[in-house]
């Protein structure tokens, strides 16, 4: 019986050290969450000012939503669908259009891209590994990736971009990624 524990122990200690050479030789980061995600990020604004803007997932949808603090608009994005639907609290409206960005990473898939791993972090009392990249206009940045593809952070040139101050890997309902009843879908061209 003890030699079986010795070698459950053994096992074990080599699938995490395999593990974490795994994540050490990754030529690229998981940047789309792998499971259903609640996160509260605050972000750094023109004037310096500190603005927080909630992002949830939901990984069976992939779907995403994302509510900036004291904005009257919700951006609803489909994946799957290729679609982003911003809604107008004031005024009711779901505004309809292509979702940005052209490559889209499934959860589970290392980005595109060049990629520099550059060490690990803690933020929000998660572990994340940064990696170097350029942002989608080009301009070299920094960001910390979850192993399990979270954004929890992103610097530019040493200046703060985005940070999570709260991860919470619970269950996203389904309905919180579609406009409520009694909105008027305006739908764009793309």
């Amino acid at each position: 019986m003890k030699r079986i524990s010795l070698v459950a122990a053994f096992t074990l200690a080599v699938l995490v050290v395999g593990a974490a050479n795994a994540a050490d030789t990754m030529t690229a980061p998981f940047v789309t969450p792998m499971h259903d995600a609640d996160i509260d990020y605050v972000m750094v604004g023109p004037g310096g000012q500190h603005l927080h803007q909630r992002m949830r997932w939901n990984s069976q949808m992939w779907r995403q939503r994302v509510d900036p603090e004291g904005a009257a608009t919700v951006m609803l994005t489909d994946y799957r669908l290729h679609r982003l639907m911003v809604l107008d609290t004031a005024l009711k409206t779901a505004t309809v259009t292509g979702a940005p960005g052209e490559s889209f990473s499934a959860p589970g898939t290392p980005a595109p891209g060049v990629w520099k791993q550059v060490g690990p972090a803690t933020i929000a009392g998660e572990p994340c590994v940064i990696w170097e990249a350029a942002d989608t206009d080009n301009k070299p940045t920094d960001f910390c990736y979850t192993a399990d593809g979270l954004l929890l952070g992103a610097t530019q040139s040493g200046r703060l971009v985005v940070q999570a101050a709260s991860v919470n890997r619970a269950s996203q309902s389904a309905e919180l990624f579609d406009p409520p009843a009694g909105y008027h879908r305006i739908d764009l061209k793309h």
